[in-house]
């Protein structure tokens, strides 16, 4: 019968198991050896040339079919550990062979080194003869090389994770913990089923919890990045400072497959910052002290009686130190009585405000001045003193103190003169702080008072001096008038014009000379009287310097001198009377460009000191004589000591220089190293 699939009337054309065979192994995708029973290679297909790189008609090709190259002696198979694996093979057991890793350049080959696991599998006749064995390998060098990487990455992550002190964590996408952390548990003490879920929060400081929970969640619901410090209970229950990051890692579809963070412990860093700020914070406090000490200081430098240094003192007791109650009393005789010469109350003394009544020299004022010695008392501590009041029937009336701190007032000689006391400090008692700054101020103002005296048995020997330089103003500056006035009639007389016009300027220039002159006159007469008084305020001094050059620029570019200003107090503030500033320096300008020859230099440099600022101007003019120095700063003495007595006028700028400077605070010097020298003078101010 015909065969009901065939189209053709000659019969189909099959191939044999010869051929399908060797179709089949040539293009298997899979690399196949075929084994002698003695080990010797019969045969290999494409797949296995492709992956050793061992072609076909190559001599490495020759030495692998040759009687010289064996599986079961090869090095690298007996090394690797698979000749005993190839060995079951040949004994009739198919064995899957494991990884090995196979280098043909050991053979004398080009090819790349390769990863391969390998089967083994005999092929044996129907009497169970061993006729060939077949050897296939799989290449798994790539899958190798990315565990390895893997590895390598795994090992490396926690070496690192050991190396540091870092608590490394992971959390599942919706926050919850599930993973256990060892870092964590050697840290806080918690064990895993504490730490699972959200029991981490049970370690993390009460304070600190709640603020904790509340970012978590909002960083878990919004896939932001978790950033943040808290304290965290270490084993041992300190709670120590962590700086804590966790991220969320996305899975290829943009979904949130884990969270990783760590916390890093910065508690040292922490509390460093901590002490740093409230030491900032002190020094602060302690600039702002010393600067309100500073400025009443300046102040009760500038008082020129004992009633106006009292009045200042008491005011700025009560400011610095921070207390409802200062009092000045200085002693009136040596049975220690204490005449109350200021006080300073707040508001909630006001109804005591009227109080003045002398002590009797019997209480606790008089037992500080009989010491000289400073007492500090809570107010259980006053109570308790048996001399804490002394003033006979007035004591009822006298204002109630509560904690006390009095200091006294020592002349140069270490006696005694009076005391400064304050009471009711508005936070807490007064401190050891408060004591050394009451005692500066006291030595400061015990000098003021002693000064004040002196300055009062000088006055009546310098009124016939100020007078007489009052009406020696007055006297120069009546002529100055009709001086004026006729020097602009001659503008218009019927004399030759140009003539004219030369007395005019002569005359003009004469006047502006003597009103100069008169109101330096003036100036000082003010100043040694006390009737000048400072419009104080904090003034930079860059302003000032540019304020006094522009008003000397005239006169020094009318004389053609070089002039150049060096240095920079940028930044620098004085607290002063800007306008006598400026005229303090106007002054030594205008004296520099007076006293040098013309086509001279003059120079401004200016520097800063860690709480002052310098200002010196120097010429190359004329000079002083040695014996001069020591007087260039005294009144009305210019004639016995001026270099040039036809410049006049010397000391009558610089002694008002040398009283605006002091009243400032400051200092004035001037050093020249003789006649045609030039000079130097420099000005020495308090920074604030």
């Amino acid at each position: 019968m015909p065969d009901p699939v065939s189209t053709s009337s000659h019969p189909a054309q099959r191939a044999t198991p010869e051929v399908r065979f060797g179709a089949l192994f040539e293009q298997a995708p899979v690399s196949i050896q075929i084994l002698a029973p003695d080990g010797r290679t019969l045969r290999v297909n494409q797949a296995w040339e492709n992956l050793w790189h061992i072609r076909a008609g190559s001599g490495l090709m020759a030495h692998v079919f040759s009687d010289a190259y064996n599986v079961l002696t090869d090095p690298q198979l007996l090394a690797g550990g698979i000749t005993p694996y190839l060995e079951r093979a040949f004994a009739g057991e198919s064995v899957t062979i494991p990884a090995v890793r196979y280098d043909v350049a050991a053979l004398g080959g080009e090819g790349p080194a390769r990863w391969v696991t390998a089967r083994a599998h005999p092929i044996k006749d129907g009497d169970g003869n061993i006729l060939e064995v077949m050897l296939m390998h799989e290449d798994i060098t790539e899958r190798v090389a990315a565990e390895t990487a893997l590895r390598v990455r795994e090992e490396r992550f926690r070496s690192l994770v050991m190396a540091t002190s870092q608590i490394v964590w992971t959390n599942t996408p919706d926050g919850r913990v599930l993973e256990d952390s060892p870092s964590w548990r050697a840290f806080t003490g918690q064990s895993y089923e504490e730490w699972r879920e959200f029991g981490w929060l049970d370690a993390v400081h009460p304070d600190d919890r709640e603020p904790t929970a509340v970012l978590w969640k909002a960083c878990v619901a919004t896939r932001t990045v978790f950033e943040t410090r808290y304290r965290l209970r270490r084993v041992d229950g300190v709670y120590r400072w962590m700086a804590v990051k966790g991220l969320p890692i996305a899975d290829a579809h943009g979904a949130i497959r884990e969270w990783i963070g760590a916390n890093t412990d910065i508690h040292e860093t922490v509390v460093a910052q901590s002490e740093l700020a409230q030491r900032l914070d002190r020094e602060r406090r302690n600039s702002a002290l010393l600067a309100r000490v500073a400025q009443a200081s300046r102040i009760l430098h500038t008082a020129l009686s004992g009633e106006q240094i009292a009045k200042v003192l008491v005011v700025e007791v009560r400011e610095i130190l921070e207390v409802h109650q200062a009092v000045v009393s200085l002693t009136k005789d040596e049975g220690w009585l204490q005449a109350i010469n200021a006080v300073s109350l707040s508001d909630k003394y006001e109804h005591y405000r009227g109080f003045n009544v002398d002590t009797d020299g019997s209480g606790i004022y008089a037992e500080v001045c009989r010491t000289n010695q400073a007492m500090r008392l809570t107010q259980e501590e006053l109570i308790a003193h048996p001399a804490w009041k002394g003033f006979g029937s007035a004591a009822h009336r006298h204002p109630p103190m509560r904690g006390w701190l009095a200091v006294p007032l020592i002349d140069r000689n270490g006696n005694n003169i009076g005391l400064i006391q304050a009471s009711d400090k508005l936070a807490g008692e007064f401190t050891a702080e408060d004591e050394a700054i009451l005692v500066q101020l006291a030595s400061i103002a015990a000098n003021g008072f002693e000064n004040a005296r002196l300055y009062t048995s000088l006055q009546e020997q310098d009124r016939r001096k100020d007078e007489f330089l009052a009406m020696l103003a007055h006297e120069l500056r009546n002529p100055l008038a009709p001086i004026s006035s006729a020097a602009d009639m001659l503008k218009v007389g019927g004399a030759d014009v140009e003539r004219v016009r030369r007395a005019s300027d002569v005359i003009g220039r004469q006047v502006r000379h003597m009103t100069s002159l008169v109101d330096d006159l003036l100036d000082v007469a003010r100043v040694t009287r006390g009737l000048i008084q400072l419009e104080t305020a904090v003034v930079d001094v860059m302003d000032i310097v540019a304020g006094a050059v522009e008003q000397s620029r005239p006169m020094i570019e009318a004389r053609d001198h070089a002039f150049a200003v060096h240095g920079t107090a940028a930044g620098a503030r004085v607290v002063g009377d800007s306008h006598r500033l400026v005229q303090v320096l106007v002054n030594l300008l205008n004296n520099a460009a007076k006293y040098t020859p013309r086509g001279g230099a003059i120079a401004l440099t200016l520097s800063r000191g860690s709480s002052t600022v310098t200002i010196d101007v120097r010429d190359n003019g004329i000079g002083l004589d040695a014996g001069l120095l020591p007087h260039v700063f005294d009144l009305f003495t210019q004639a016995e000591r001026s270099p040039d007595r036809a410049q006049g006028g010397l000391g009558i700028g610089l002694a008002l220089v040398k009283h605006i400077v002091t009243m400032h605070g400051g200092e004035v010097a001037v050093r020249s190293d003789g006649p045609g020298a030039g000079s130097v003078f420099t000005v020495t101010l308090n920074t604030v």
